[in-house]
């Protein structure tokens, strides 16, 4: 009988314990307590804007809904996809995954993240090219807080002194011709100063910079559906867009082997770079400088380049719903306006760019003008990563004097073997 009862009550404490977990189990899946979410970013200029607005929402939803931010170094270009990949093959990815606007497509394709269609409020506010960004086969997938575009800067006394008068409206913009004009006139070899500087990175750098060039002319880098490069990538209209850029550097007008602060210091009169860059020439005051259009094809259209960081949810999440609601909380006006100044960057809501005032003054109004009326996604294809790699360095040997076609058909190559791997 002693035994018995010893054994009925060693149940009982059993069954209490397993109680116990099961309750704590439900607790942190949301019966009963507060559901614990995860997400992931890059760790940069936003880091402490997000580590502010994560506090904000966890004191929001307190004992409902409690949110982890992992701000992830990248120790090298590519360290922080590499571990949103190893994530998503062994399940463990977190509920929120940010990711630049060109791997959306692969994600998507590769079940990393999934649609988020009717989960975004206000989604008529978000400016057009995120929303063209975030989406993929007629699904959205991602949304983003923050835009980006590359715009001509320009030393104001250099090109006075050249006589050179920079477009002040989006209808005048430069052509190629009066663009190349304007680098030839302004360079002086004697003196060490060059017409024009463009960082010569072959990183993702090197297709967002050039990518308009490319547009503008009416070429491309693969087909609408993503199914292939051959006759795009190295098609003739491209190849005649490279062909120009490269001109510049065959004639000295860029310098292959730039200071990181040459335009700064100078000795380039003019810069292609991004809409980013305004905010470090405030740390160069006797350097005055002005913003004017991106160069259009002597026979095309206006276009520039826009993406950027943007959030999806993963497949792994087991929390959509309150995934939907962290991911609109990071993403409502009043964040947006945070987020956008903490990284100098075009808001991608249009009530939050409303309000950022200095958007609509000159020069940082050529840079919302291109984000509200010329932006243009980089290309959509799952095999975007190989396309942006190989792409680079072919660009970074056309620059060298490689042959444009040659390299362009290396790429091509490269990229539909890609594809083909992964039908």
């Amino acid at each position: 009988m002693k035994k018995f009862l010893a054994l009925s009550m060693a149940v009982v404490l059993l069954l209490g314990v397993l109680s116990a977990c099961g309750s704590k189990e439900s607790s942190s899946s949301g019966d009963g307590g507060a559901v614990k979410l995860t997400l992931w970013h890059p760790k940069g200029d936003t880091s402490d804007a997000y580590k502010e607005i994560i506090n904000q929402f966890n004191q929001k939803y307190k004992g409902k809904i409690q949110a982890e931010l992992t701000l992830i170094p990248r120790g090298n270009k590519y360290a922080y996809e590499d571990k949103v990949s190893a994530a998503a093959t062994s399940n463990t990815l977190p509920d929120l995954v940010a990711m630049d606007g060109p791997n959306v497509a692969n994600y998507a394709d590769s079940g990393i993240i999934q649609p988020i269609d009717g989960l975004v409020e206000n989604q008529d506010d978000f400016v057009k090219s995120i929303i063209t960004q975030g989406t993929y086969n007629g699904k959205l997938y991602t949304v983003g807080a923050t835009e980006s575009t590359v715009a001509l800067f320009y030393n104001k006394k250099m090109l006075a002194d050249a006589g050179i008068q920079p477009p002040s409206k989006l209808e005048d913009a430069w052509t190629w011709d009066q663009f190349y004009e304007a680098a030839k006139k302004l360079t002086d070899k004697k003196k060490g100063i060059y017409g024009v500087n463009w960082t010569l990175d072959y990183g993702e750098w090197i297709i967002y910079f050039s990518g308009p060039t490319v547009w503008s002319n009416g070429g491309s880098f693969i087909a609408k559906d993503g199914s292939k490069a051959d006759g795009y990538v190295n098609g003739p209209k491209t190849v005649e867009a490279l062909k120009y850029l490269q001109k510049f550097t065959k004639e000295g007008l860029v310098n292959l082997q730039p200071k990181p602060t040459e335009f700064e210091e100078g000795k380039a009169a003019m810069m292609l770079m991004g809409s980013w860059e305004w905010r470090k020439l405030q740390d160069y005051p006797k350097t005055e400088w002005g913003i004017t259009y991106y160069p259009k094809s002597n026979k095309g259209e206006q276009v520039s380049s826009s993406g950027d960081w943007n959030w999806g949810i993963s497949k792994d999440t087991k929390h959509k719903k309150e995934a939907a609601t962290l991911l609109n909380f990071l993403l409502n006006k009043e964040n947006v306006i945070k987020l956008a100044k903490a990284d100098n960057k075009p808001a991608a809501r249009m009530s939050s760019f409303e309000e950022m005032t200095e958007w609509n003054e000159a020069p940082l109004n050529i840079l919302k003008d291109q984000v509200l009326n010329t932006a243009h996604p980089r290309p959509v294809t799952t095999a975007y990563p190989v396309l942006s790699t190989k792409y680079g360095q072919a660009v970074q040997n056309i620059f060298l004097g490689g042959n444009v076609k040659e390299e362009l058909d290396k790429v091509a190559n490269e990229v539909d073997k890609e594809i083909a791997r992964k039908k």
